[in-house]
């Protein structure tokens, strides 16, 4: 009779588990979902935050929040979420220099693969080389010339962001030096290069085409390995004598490590869904985007190979966190 009595406490314990974690995933979300952007308003990360995000508050029918937690080239917000419940409430945009922050700093207080589960891409781009109107260059070879005269500043997001390794990639590629000048997101390096208080940029595709199509700079190649719809008429770096340089940068929805999987699929489910949506489409097209998602599991394998390959390049380039 103790054993049945045991037996049966033991199944409405087992059940009543059971029915609280469904009740905690299969009305997942049921209150707002927060998405955190370590940059500026207006950066990159930010306009496909925003687009997305807006989608899922129509899918989820729940608020979807974008929150700007800018500073430390991106690694304020990544900390954020990386410290935050695994519930699945609080996201994080992000992209490739995510990675490559985590390569070039020892000072970051997570694991940028290890920490974090990741959700879905949304898109995947490349940056344009642009210069500031005054600076007497047109294309590649004028520009390697020009900085094998005079010492020229390149702006960038930040230490360790996507700009910024383009940049010393460049350097090297050609046996240059230039001065790099680091700045708290995308959007005030851009704002300073369109002043001139810095030469020229490899700036992400969204934050430079505004300022391309306004003259306000000069783009004089891309650094993909093809030439960008918007501006047909502008090169590679390889098509301008550079055969061998490339970058290609992703974007994508990052949670905090340990979400369960019934949160996780519907997380990449509304992401993915989100992204197919024609007019999110359009507008991470605009930013300067190859609109792509992905499941969970691929993203996971772009993430581990990504941040091999930029450890291999900050060792062998000597690039510091203070460069």
């Amino acid at each position: 009779m103790v054993q049945f009595f045991t037996s049966v406490f033991l199944s409405i314990i087992a059940l009543t588990l059971s029915q609280t974690a469904f009740s905690q995933t299969s009305g997942f979300p049921n209150r707002p979902v927060r998405v955190i952007v370590g940059y500026p308003a207006g950066a990159g990360n930010d306009l496909i935050a925003r687009a997305v995000s807006q989608r899922l508050t129509e899918i989820w029918k729940q608020p979807v929040i974008v929150e700007n937690r800018a500073g430390a080239s991106g690694s304020i917000g990544a900390d954020y979420v990386a410290r935050s419940p695994a519930d699945g409430y609080t996201l994080l945009v992000t992209g490739s220099s995510h990675l490559i922050q985590a390569a070039v700093s020892k000072k970051i207080p997570y694991k940028a693969v290890d920490d974090f589960t990741p959700v879905s891409t949304v898109g995947s781009g490349q940056l344009i080389v642009e210069v500031h109107p005054s600076l007497p260059v047109k294309n590649i070879s004028e520009l390697i010339a020009l900085a094998k005269t005079k010492r020229l500043a390149y702006g960038s997001a930040g230490t360790g962001t996507s700009p910024h390794i383009a940049g010393e990639m460049f350097s090297r590629a050609v046996g240059v030096d230039m001065t790099h000048v680091p700045y708290k997101g995308s959007a005030p390096a851009q704002s300073d290069l369109i002043g001139g208080q810095v030469n020229l940029m490899f700036q992400v595709t969204q934050s430079a085409l505004p300022s391309v199509k306004a003259n306000q700079v000069r783009a004089i190649a891309v650094t993909g390995k093809a030439r960008l719809l918007d501006l047909p008429q502008v090169p590679t770096v390889a098509e301008s004598g550079l055969p061998s340089y490339s970058l290609e940068i992703w974007w994508g929805f990052l949670a905090p490590n340990g979400v369960n999987k019934d949160i996780l699929k519907a997380l990449n489910d509304g992401v993915r869904q989100a992204v197919a949506h024609p007019e999110v489409q359009k507008q991470l097209m605009a930013a300067g985007l190859q609109v792509g998602s992905s499941s969970a599991e691929d993203m996971l394998k772009l993430m581990r190979a990504d941040y091999e390959g930029f450890v291999k390049l900050v060792r062998e380039a000597g690039i510091k966190e203070d460069d």
